[in-house]
């Protein structure tokens, strides 16, 4: 009996310790005091409460705001609170870099970096400024970097700054134009030119064209001839070309058999060179009047004193009668002693005019012949305009044309005179 009184009060007592030794533990667990601002942010789910009331602070700036591709950039994010006396905790900045961008170092170095989102924490922050630069490097292909940049910090509404970058391209250097006919009957044929033109001072090397056809049409002639066709596209390399220098490239086709509108687009692209296009587009009629008119002169390139003869051709290029036709030529400045050829209802120094007597027949065509002194100054660019009009339910046309009034150039005699002693 005596044993078992003294069992059990030993199990007591080894009870009372194990309780007062939890109670003592959790006394001393409830008196440690909690995580403050300048310790690390080891303990997330730790919030701290704001000191006075801040206002989160952030601005985003870059060293060089016109940057080319394969150039390097520093971002330079700058943050702090605003209100005096005021202090965040627990700060988390986020950078998120555009996709044309290549991340290449970070100061201080991110906490973390990942799918192009860098993360910047300090434990505290106040009215003094801090900072974080970001240094990457621009890619090739993109015009603009659009940045942005989140700042949060415990128990207070976070703050973003945005930041675009216009990235400066290269020169085209490559002028591409491509004309043809605005207006065609169907299952006509249609004639496209394209002219490439190296307007840059050095030379452009391995130069290629590409013609995308409208969906569906064949390839009746082309000259040259594409080095590669898998239609509806054509490829045409033309190598190097020298300051100055135009290629011409003329593709014919034939209109689809339904009326519409179709669109041809080209390309111009060459090494290290941005690419450049243009399109044309063609609209597809059953019937109507279609007025076409060329202008042609008599040389590209013309000085002063120069005589300028320029030859008009039109015609109705459609398969109906065009009646009021009036072809309209608008000349360019200083050239004098304009004639015309048949003569005009009305002739000025600035333009001629001349109405066609009855109507202009399908098939029907004719051509006018003007001839000008070229005055004024050298070193610019005569550039003259044609129309041809007619009644409703017709198309009407138009051309232009462009000669250049060359640079004198004055060649002096050099005398040599003998002087002799008598």
């Amino acid at each position: 009996m005596f044993h078992q009184i003294k069992s059990l009060l030993v199990k007591s007592v080894l009870a009372l310790i194990c309780v007062t030794g939890l109670w003592l533990l959790g006394v001393w667990l409830l008196s440690i005091p909690q995580s403050n601002a300048s310790g690390a942010l080891s303990a997330p789910l730790t919030f701290q409460s704001p000191i006075g009331h801040p206002r989160l602070a952030l601005d985003k700036t870059v060293d060089n705001d016109a940057p080319e591709s394969n150039s390097e950039i520093t971002y330079t994010l700058s943050y702090s609170t605003t209100n005096p006396g005021s202090q965040v905790f627990n700060v988390r900045l986020y950078d998120f870099l555009p996709a044309g961008v290549q991340f290449l170092s970070s100061s201080p170095p991110a906490t973390t970096h990942t799918n192009g989102v860098l993360l910047f924490t300090v434990p505290s922050a106040n009215t003094a400024t801090l900072t974080a630069t970001v240094r990457v490097r621009v890619l090739e292909g993109y015009e603009q970097l659009y940045n942005h940049a989140l700042m949060v910090a415990d128990k207070i509404t976070p703050t973003h700054a945005s930041l675009l970058t216009n990235v400066e391209q290269p020169p085209t250097w490559l002028r591409l134009t491509k004309t043809g006919y605005p207006v065609a009957l169907v299952s006509d044929t249609l004639a496209y030119n394209l002219r490439c033109e190296n307007t840059s001072s050095i030379t452009v090397t391995d130069v290629m064209i590409v013609d995308v056809l409208p969906t569906g049409l064949p390839l009746v002639a082309a000259s040259p001839l594409p080095d590669e066709m898998t239609l509806p596209i054509l490829r045409w390399s033309l190598g190097d070309m020298g300051p100055g220098e135009i290629r011409t490239v003329a593709v014919t086709t034939t209109a689809p058999a339904s009326a519409g509108v179709i669109t041809n687009t080209a390309l111009a692209d060459a090494r290290q060179r941005v690419m450049t296009q243009t399109m044309f587009a063609t609209q597809i009629v059953t019937e109507a009047a279609i007025l076409r008119v060329t202008k042609e002169g008599s040389a590209p390139v013309v000085d002063l004193g120069d005589e300028l003869v320029y030859t008009l051709r039109y015609e109705n290029a459609g398969n109906q009668p065009a009646t009021g036709v009036v072809l309209t030529d608008t000349f360019p400045s200083d050239i004098a002693d304009i004639e015309a050829l048949p003569p005009a209802a009305s002739l000025t120094l600035q333009r001629g005019i001349w109405p066609l007597v009855g109507p202009l027949n399908p098939g029907g065509s004719g051509e006018i012949v003007i001839t000008a002194t070229v005055r004024g100054k050298a070193d610019r660019t005569l550039h003259n305009e044609v129309d041809i009009t007619a009644q409703p339910v017709s198309f009407p046309g138009h051309a232009e044309l462009d000669t250049y009034v060359r640079l004198v150039k004055l060649y002096l005699p050099l005398v040599m005179k003998n002087f002799s002693s008598d």
